[in-house]
């Protein structure tokens, strides 16, 4: 049985041990130093830790990791907003942090994932039960607008009410947009607005499904060039972007020379999608997944997982 190291010195690790006692073995710590101590004694295969611990931090912790056991994957969970301290998430390149309270089916995915590094790809290992399933795949700039329509006509078809519609076309084509240019070296091309036509054995694939209560939107493409650090890089410019605007609301600054389209999509989709993925394989793969819930009231996500094979 894999072992977990939980770092927590709050009665909220009761809650998160009894998620992982059914199918790991649990080791608890109440700092960093004490997490330290275990991780130099016996094996572990994950670390999950609050962000503030008593005389010290989790980004101790974290640093240790990364010098000492690169190889064991980290969470970080914390009652805070991580936009309040993002900078410090940005410096330190940490990829994977969940908002308590965790939404279970959330957190035990990407425990699983993170330990088994198993069926990380694909949107059927992130929806359970599905119903029905469609894919497009795209080669070319042209193929990108009507794409999304055909996508979010097929999500209403199913019986969904698409809350904040516009933004959601808006994220999905920014994000294949991102895929289709970006992805294969045609930045200057997307820059310039310059339609492209992708190479012979080149193509963005699309996936979309639904089960009861969740619809989901996978986009993948086969260059695997987007990193951790270029998805905290774009994540931390949109915050900045965020507060110059609010900032420049009560002062009346003219920020317009400072403000980009850097950002903007996963930002949006970070606010919108009830979970989001990153999935990365090196120069080979690249998955973004997003589920959306039926529900209006449901919670959206304030977390961040980037899920990495670097196998």
């Amino acid at each position: 049985m894999n072992t977990i190291l939980l770092v927590d010195h709050t009665d909220y690790k009761y809650e998160i041990q009894k998620y992982l006692t059914p199918n790991y073995t649990v080791v608890m710590a109440e700092s960093a130093f004490d997490a330290i101590a275990i991780l130099n004694m016996q094996d572990i295969d994950l670390v999950i830790s609050q962000v503030e611990l008593p005389g010290d931090n989790a980004f101790d912790l974290y640093n240790y990791l990364q010098k000492h056991y690169t190889y064991i994957p980290a969470i970080m969970i914390t009652e805070k907003s991580m936009d309040t301290f993002f900078d410090k998430i940005f410096t330190e390149g940490i990829g994977n942090l969940l908002k308590i309270p965790v939404n279970v089916n959330e957190f035990m995915t990407l425990v699983n994932k993170l330990i088994t590094r198993k069926n990380i790809f694909g949107i059927e290992n992130y929806v359970h039960n599905i119903i029905n399933t469609d894919s497009i795949r795209i080669n070319a700039s042209w193929q990108i607008q009507p794409a999304v329509e055909k996508i979010l006509g097929t999500i209403e078809s199913w019986g969904f009410a698409i809350k904040n519609k516009s933004i959601l076309y808006l994220i999905l084509n920014e994000m294949i947009i991102n895929a289709v240019y970006h992805s294969h070296g045609y930045t200057r091309e997307k820059e310039m607005r310059v339609p492209i036509q992708l190479k012979e054995g080149q193509y963005v694939d699309i996936a979309f499904c639904h089960n009861a209560t969740t619809y989901a939107i996978s986009i993948t493409d086969y260059q695997g060039t987007l990193t951790k650090a270029k998805i905290l890089q774009s994540i931390h410019k949109a915050i900045e972007q965020e507060q110059l605007i609010l900032k420049a609301a009560q002062t009346g600054e003219d920020i317009s020379d400072k403000i980009s389209e850097t950002g903007r999509g996963i930002d949006l989709m970070r606010k919108l999608a009830s979970e989001f993925y990153f999935v990365i394989k090196p120069s080979k793969r690249t998955e973004i997944i997003l589920l959306f819930e039926s529900d209006p009231n449901a919670k959206k996500s304030s977390s961040l997982k980037i899920i990495e094979d670097m196998q």
